[in-house]
Protein backbone atom coordinates (compact mmCIF):
# COMPACT_ATOMS: atom_id res chain seq x y z
CA UNK A 1 0.00 0.00 0.00
CA UNK A 2 2.78 2.48 0.86
CA UNK A 3 4.74 1.94 -2.73
CA UNK A 4 0.97 2.23 -4.44
CA UNK A 5 1.11 5.78 -2.28
CA UNK A 6 4.70 6.79 -3.23
CA UNK A 7 4.14 5.40 -6.87
CA UNK A 8 0.63 7.89 -7.08
CA UNK A 9 2.28 10.82 -5.39
CA UNK A 10 5.32 10.14 -7.60
CA UNK A 11 3.17 10.80 -10.46
CA UNK A 12 1.43 13.90 -9.25
CA UNK A 13 4.93 15.40 -8.77
CA UNK A 14 5.97 14.47 -12.42
CA UNK A 15 2.69 16.02 -14.29
CA UNK A 16 3.02 19.32 -12.17
CA UNK A 17 6.35 19.49 -13.23
CA UNK A 18 5.50 18.88 -17.07
CA UNK A 19 2.55 21.46 -16.61
CA UNK A 20 4.23 24.27 -14.96
CA UNK A 21 6.28 25.27 -17.94
CA UNK A 22 3.40 25.26 -20.05
CA UNK A 23 1.24 27.83 -17.74
CA UNK A 24 4.73 29.19 -17.59
CA UNK A 25 4.78 29.85 -21.09
CA UNK A 26 1.42 30.70 -22.19
CA UNK A 27 0.48 31.94 -24.87
CA UNK A 28 3.11 30.82 -27.11
CA UNK A 29 0.44 30.68 -30.36
CA UNK A 30 -2.25 32.73 -31.49
CA UNK A 31 -5.58 33.06 -29.73
CA UNK A 32 -8.86 32.60 -31.10
CA UNK A 33 -11.98 35.07 -30.17
CA UNK A 34 -14.59 33.63 -30.95
CA UNK A 35 -17.87 35.86 -30.95
CA UNK A 36 -21.26 34.93 -32.00
CA UNK A 37 -22.62 37.41 -34.19
CA UNK A 38 -21.40 38.58 -37.97
CA UNK A 39 -18.71 40.38 -39.29
CA UNK A 40 -19.13 44.11 -39.34
CA UNK A 41 -21.65 44.47 -36.22
CA UNK A 42 -21.28 46.57 -32.97
CA UNK A 43 -20.17 43.62 -31.24
CA UNK A 44 -17.65 42.38 -34.12
CA UNK A 45 -16.12 45.48 -34.08
CA UNK A 46 -15.63 45.83 -30.19
CA UNK A 47 -14.35 42.44 -30.18
CA UNK A 48 -11.82 43.11 -32.90
CA UNK A 49 -10.78 46.55 -30.80
CA UNK A 50 -10.06 44.17 -27.71
CA UNK A 51 -8.30 42.24 -29.83
CA UNK A 52 -6.03 44.36 -31.49
CA UNK A 53 -4.85 45.94 -28.42
CA UNK A 54 -4.65 42.35 -26.61
CA UNK A 55 -2.37 41.38 -29.09
CA UNK A 56 0.32 43.61 -27.95
CA UNK A 57 -0.22 42.63 -24.68
CA UNK A 58 -0.05 38.93 -24.91
CA UNK A 59 2.63 39.38 -28.16
CA UNK A 60 0.59 37.00 -30.02
CA UNK A 61 -1.81 37.65 -32.11
CA UNK A 62 -5.49 37.02 -31.24
CA UNK A 63 -7.52 35.98 -34.32
CA UNK A 64 -11.46 37.08 -34.35
CA UNK A 65 -13.89 34.11 -35.38
CA UNK A 66 -17.47 35.03 -36.37
CA UNK A 67 -20.02 32.13 -35.62
CA UNK A 68 -23.37 33.80 -35.83
CA UNK A 69 -26.76 32.90 -35.25
CA UNK A 70 -29.43 31.93 -32.54
CA UNK A 71 -28.29 34.83 -30.93
CA UNK A 72 -24.79 34.43 -29.94
CA UNK A 73 -25.76 30.67 -28.47
CA UNK A 74 -24.03 28.93 -31.48
CA UNK A 75 -20.67 30.09 -30.87
CA UNK A 76 -21.33 29.98 -26.93
CA UNK A 77 -21.77 26.26 -27.42
CA UNK A 78 -18.55 26.02 -29.45
CA UNK A 79 -16.38 27.84 -26.83
CA UNK A 80 -17.98 25.71 -24.15
CA UNK A 81 -17.02 22.49 -25.84
CA UNK A 82 -13.49 23.80 -26.71
CA UNK A 83 -10.21 22.34 -24.69
CA UNK A 84 -9.48 24.52 -21.64
CA UNK A 85 -6.28 25.84 -22.33
CA UNK A 86 -6.34 29.25 -22.32
CA UNK A 87 -6.42 29.66 -26.45
CA UNK A 88 -9.92 29.65 -27.52
CA UNK A 89 -11.20 32.25 -25.53
CA UNK A 90 -15.11 34.40 -25.98
CA UNK A 91 -15.76 37.46 -26.76
CA UNK A 92 -19.62 38.42 -25.70
CA UNK A 93 -22.29 40.41 -24.64
CA UNK A 94 -24.92 39.60 -21.85
CA UNK A 95 -27.44 38.05 -24.37
CA UNK A 96 -25.57 34.75 -24.03
CA UNK A 97 -24.77 34.73 -20.49
CA UNK A 98 -27.55 37.01 -19.08
CA UNK A 99 -30.70 36.67 -21.07
CA UNK A 100 -30.90 33.27 -23.47
CA UNK A 101 -30.63 31.56 -20.42
CA UNK A 102 -34.09 32.85 -19.18
CA UNK A 103 -35.69 33.50 -22.46
CA UNK A 104 -34.97 30.15 -24.32
CA UNK A 105 -36.45 26.61 -23.17
CA UNK A 106 -33.96 24.13 -24.92
CA UNK A 107 -31.07 26.12 -24.03
CA UNK A 108 -27.80 23.79 -24.41
CA UNK A 109 -24.99 24.76 -22.43
CA UNK A 110 -25.12 26.28 -18.58
CA UNK A 111 -24.44 29.98 -18.61
CA UNK A 112 -22.97 29.68 -14.73
CA UNK A 113 -21.11 26.11 -14.91
CA UNK A 114 -19.63 25.74 -18.48
CA UNK A 115 -17.61 29.21 -18.09
CA UNK A 116 -15.11 31.33 -16.31
CA UNK A 117 -15.89 35.15 -16.62
CA UNK A 118 -12.00 36.68 -17.19
CA UNK A 119 -13.06 40.46 -17.16
CA UNK A 120 -15.75 43.05 -18.53
CA UNK A 121 -15.17 45.27 -20.58
CA UNK A 122 -17.98 47.71 -20.80
CA UNK A 123 -21.60 48.47 -22.23
CA UNK A 124 -23.31 50.86 -24.73
CA UNK A 125 -25.31 53.53 -23.53
CA UNK A 126 -28.65 53.69 -24.98
CA UNK A 127 -31.67 56.52 -24.84
CA UNK A 128 -35.09 56.30 -24.58
CA UNK A 129 -36.44 58.55 -27.60
CA UNK A 130 -39.86 59.36 -29.10
CA UNK A 131 -40.76 60.97 -32.06
CA UNK A 132 -40.93 64.49 -31.82
CA UNK A 133 -44.65 65.34 -33.34
CA UNK A 134 -45.56 63.40 -30.00
CA UNK A 135 -45.18 66.50 -28.00
CA UNK A 136 -43.36 64.83 -24.99
CA UNK A 137 -40.22 66.66 -23.33
CA UNK A 138 -39.81 64.72 -20.20
CA UNK A 139 -40.27 61.26 -19.12
CA UNK A 140 -42.17 62.13 -16.42
CA UNK A 141 -44.79 63.23 -18.77
CA UNK A 142 -44.34 60.37 -21.20
CA UNK A 143 -45.16 57.81 -18.11
CA UNK A 144 -48.10 59.90 -17.25
CA UNK A 145 -49.72 59.36 -20.68
CA UNK A 146 -48.40 55.75 -20.60
CA UNK A 147 -50.62 55.19 -17.68
CA UNK A 148 -53.27 57.26 -18.62
CA UNK A 149 -53.53 55.49 -22.28
CA UNK A 150 -52.50 51.80 -20.99
CA UNK A 151 -51.24 49.97 -24.11
CA UNK A 152 -51.41 52.85 -26.27
CA UNK A 153 -48.30 54.01 -26.80
CA UNK A 154 -46.05 51.77 -29.06
CA UNK A 155 -42.65 51.00 -28.37
CA UNK A 156 -40.17 49.69 -31.27
CA UNK A 157 -37.41 47.01 -30.79
CA UNK A 158 -35.41 44.90 -32.98
CA UNK A 159 -37.28 41.84 -31.93
CA UNK A 160 -38.57 39.72 -29.39
CA UNK A 161 -36.09 39.01 -26.76
CA UNK A 162 -33.94 41.55 -28.32
CA UNK A 163 -32.26 43.85 -25.82
CA UNK A 164 -35.13 46.28 -26.72
CA UNK A 165 -37.93 44.47 -25.65
CA UNK A 166 -35.84 43.56 -22.38
CA UNK A 167 -35.34 47.04 -21.39
CA UNK A 168 -39.01 47.65 -22.60
CA UNK A 169 -39.66 45.33 -19.89
CA UNK A 170 -37.17 46.37 -17.13
CA UNK A 171 -38.69 50.22 -17.57
CA UNK A 172 -42.10 48.88 -18.14
CA UNK A 173 -41.66 47.35 -14.20
CA UNK A 174 -40.36 50.21 -12.69
CA UNK A 175 -42.60 52.45 -14.04
CA UNK A 176 -45.64 50.34 -13.80
CA UNK A 177 -46.99 50.75 -17.33
CA UNK A 178 -48.13 48.97 -19.85
CA UNK A 179 -47.06 49.83 -23.76
CA UNK A 180 -47.42 48.16 -27.13
CA UNK A 181 -44.26 46.37 -28.33
CA UNK A 182 -43.80 46.40 -32.44
CA UNK A 183 -40.82 44.33 -32.96
CA UNK A 184 -38.85 44.94 -36.03
CA UNK A 185 -35.90 42.69 -37.70
CA UNK A 186 -33.24 45.18 -37.04
CA UNK A 187 -32.95 48.41 -34.93
CA UNK A 188 -32.25 50.36 -38.19
CA UNK A 189 -35.48 49.32 -39.63
CA UNK A 190 -36.80 49.71 -35.37
CA UNK A 191 -35.42 53.67 -35.46
CA UNK A 192 -36.54 54.70 -38.68
CA UNK A 193 -40.20 53.87 -37.99
CA UNK A 194 -39.96 56.21 -34.68
CA UNK A 195 -38.24 59.07 -37.18
CA UNK A 196 -41.10 58.71 -39.41
CA UNK A 197 -43.63 58.64 -36.68
CA UNK A 198 -44.90 54.87 -37.05
CA UNK A 199 -43.72 54.01 -33.65
CA UNK A 200 -43.74 56.59 -30.65
CA UNK A 201 -40.70 55.40 -29.01
CA UNK A 202 -37.54 53.14 -28.70
CA UNK A 203 -34.61 52.70 -26.48
CA UNK A 204 -31.73 52.54 -28.62
CA UNK A 205 -27.93 52.85 -28.36
CA UNK A 206 -26.91 56.40 -28.16
CA UNK A 207 -24.52 56.46 -31.10
CA UNK A 208 -27.15 54.16 -33.37
CA UNK A 209 -29.55 57.63 -32.78
CA UNK A 210 -27.40 60.86 -32.74
CA UNK A 211 -28.03 61.74 -36.60
CA UNK A 212 -30.99 61.39 -36.22
CA UNK A 213 -31.55 63.55 -32.84
CA UNK A 214 -29.44 66.44 -34.10
CA UNK A 215 -32.06 66.75 -36.91
CA UNK A 216 -34.73 67.27 -34.40
CA UNK A 217 -36.65 64.35 -35.06
CA UNK A 218 -36.23 62.63 -32.31
CA UNK A 219 -36.07 63.88 -28.89
CA UNK A 220 -34.37 61.98 -25.95
CA UNK A 221 -36.05 61.92 -22.17
CA UNK A 222 -33.57 59.93 -20.12
CA UNK A 223 -30.17 57.62 -20.50
CA UNK A 224 -29.26 54.40 -18.56
CA UNK A 225 -25.86 55.93 -17.08
CA UNK A 226 -25.71 56.23 -13.89
CA UNK A 227 -24.47 59.57 -14.10
CA UNK A 228 -24.70 61.87 -17.10
CA UNK A 229 -23.05 60.78 -19.77
CA UNK A 230 -20.64 62.78 -21.73
CA UNK A 231 -22.06 62.51 -25.26
CA UNK A 232 -25.52 63.96 -24.28
CA UNK A 233 -24.44 65.52 -21.28
CA UNK A 234 -27.99 67.25 -21.03
CA UNK A 235 -29.53 64.18 -21.01
CA UNK A 236 -30.89 63.64 -16.87
CA UNK A 237 -30.30 59.75 -16.42
CA UNK A 238 -33.52 57.96 -14.82
CA UNK A 239 -32.51 58.08 -11.80
CA UNK A 240 -32.50 61.62 -11.87
CA UNK A 241 -36.11 61.51 -12.63
CA UNK A 242 -37.09 59.01 -9.56
CA UNK A 243 -36.76 55.71 -11.56
CA UNK A 244 -33.69 53.73 -10.02
CA UNK A 245 -34.10 51.17 -13.07
CA UNK A 246 -30.36 49.57 -14.78
CA UNK A 247 -31.03 48.57 -18.34
CA UNK A 248 -27.54 48.39 -19.47
CA UNK A 249 -26.15 44.86 -20.59
CA UNK A 250 -22.27 43.97 -20.49
CA UNK A 251 -19.30 42.79 -22.74
CA UNK A 252 -16.82 40.84 -21.91
CA UNK A 253 -14.32 38.05 -22.00
CA UNK A 254 -15.20 34.09 -20.57
CA UNK A 255 -13.12 30.56 -21.41
CA UNK A 256 -14.21 27.43 -21.11
CA UNK A 257 -14.70 25.78 -17.48
CA UNK A 258 -11.57 23.82 -16.42
CA UNK A 259 -9.13 27.05 -17.52
CA UNK A 260 -6.52 26.83 -14.98
CA UNK A 261 -6.40 29.83 -12.98
CA UNK A 262 -2.62 31.26 -13.98
CA UNK A 263 -4.34 31.47 -17.27
CA UNK A 264 -7.36 33.03 -16.21
CA UNK A 265 -5.43 35.34 -14.10
CA UNK A 266 -2.80 35.69 -17.32
CA UNK A 267 -6.00 36.90 -19.68
CA UNK A 268 -7.58 39.37 -17.15
CA UNK A 269 -4.41 41.25 -16.47
CA UNK A 270 -3.53 41.45 -20.12
CA UNK A 271 -7.77 42.51 -20.44
CA UNK A 272 -7.47 45.36 -18.14
CA UNK A 273 -4.19 46.47 -18.84
CA UNK A 274 -4.87 46.38 -22.86
CA UNK A 275 -8.24 48.08 -21.48
CA UNK A 276 -6.16 50.74 -19.74
CA UNK A 277 -4.19 52.12 -23.07
CA UNK A 278 -5.43 55.75 -24.17
CA UNK A 279 -5.10 54.56 -27.41
CA UNK A 280 -7.82 51.86 -26.73
CA UNK A 281 -10.11 53.88 -24.44
CA UNK A 282 -9.92 56.60 -27.66
CA UNK A 283 -11.02 53.59 -29.95
CA UNK A 284 -13.96 52.17 -27.72
CA UNK A 285 -14.90 55.61 -26.60
CA UNK A 286 -15.50 55.87 -30.88
CA UNK A 287 -18.10 53.11 -30.48
CA UNK A 288 -19.52 54.32 -27.82
CA UNK A 289 -18.43 52.04 -25.06
CA UNK A 290 -18.37 52.58 -21.36
CA UNK A 291 -15.98 50.29 -19.09
CA UNK A 292 -17.39 48.18 -16.79
CA UNK A 293 -14.91 47.13 -14.05
CA UNK A 294 -16.55 45.90 -11.52
CA UNK A 295 -14.86 45.38 -7.51
CA UNK A 296 -11.23 45.18 -8.16
CA UNK A 297 -11.74 44.17 -11.77
CA UNK A 298 -10.48 40.24 -11.11
CA UNK A 299 -12.27 37.36 -12.33
CA UNK A 300 -13.47 36.79 -8.92
CA UNK A 301 -15.37 39.96 -9.16
CA UNK A 302 -16.20 39.61 -12.54
CA UNK A 303 -18.24 36.42 -11.96
CA UNK A 304 -19.78 38.27 -8.88
CA UNK A 305 -21.17 40.75 -11.61
CA UNK A 306 -22.08 38.75 -13.98
CA UNK A 307 -24.36 36.02 -11.37
CA UNK A 308 -26.05 39.58 -9.97
CA UNK A 309 -26.79 40.28 -13.58
CA UNK A 310 -27.88 36.57 -14.48
CA UNK A 311 -30.39 37.79 -11.45
CA UNK A 312 -31.34 40.55 -12.62
CA UNK A 313 -32.60 40.04 -15.94
CA UNK A 314 -33.96 36.77 -14.68
CA UNK A 315 -36.68 38.46 -12.62
CA UNK A 316 -37.18 40.87 -15.55
CA UNK A 317 -37.99 38.51 -17.66
CA UNK A 318 -40.13 35.85 -16.02
CA UNK A 319 -41.98 39.69 -14.53
CA UNK A 320 -42.65 40.58 -18.47
CA UNK A 321 -43.31 36.47 -19.23
CA UNK A 322 -41.20 36.86 -22.34
CA UNK A 323 -39.89 33.49 -24.05
CA UNK A 324 -38.44 32.12 -26.94
CA UNK A 325 -39.27 29.26 -28.47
Amino acid sequence: MNRIRIHVATLAVAFATVALPALAAYPDHPIRMVIGWSAGGATDNAARTLAKHLSKELNVSVVVENRDGASGMIATEAVAASPPDGYTIQYTVADTHSLNPHLVKNIRYDAKADFIPVALVGFNPTVLVVNSQMGITTLAQYIERAKANPGKITFATWGVGSGGHLRLAALSNAAHIEMLHVPYKGSGPALMAVVAGQVDSMIVPVALAKAQISTGKLRILAVDTQTRYEEVPEVPTYKEQGYDVTMNTWQGVLVPKNTPQAIVDRLNKAVNDALARPEAQADFAKLGIVRINPGDGSPAAARTYLNAEFDRWGEIIRAAKITID
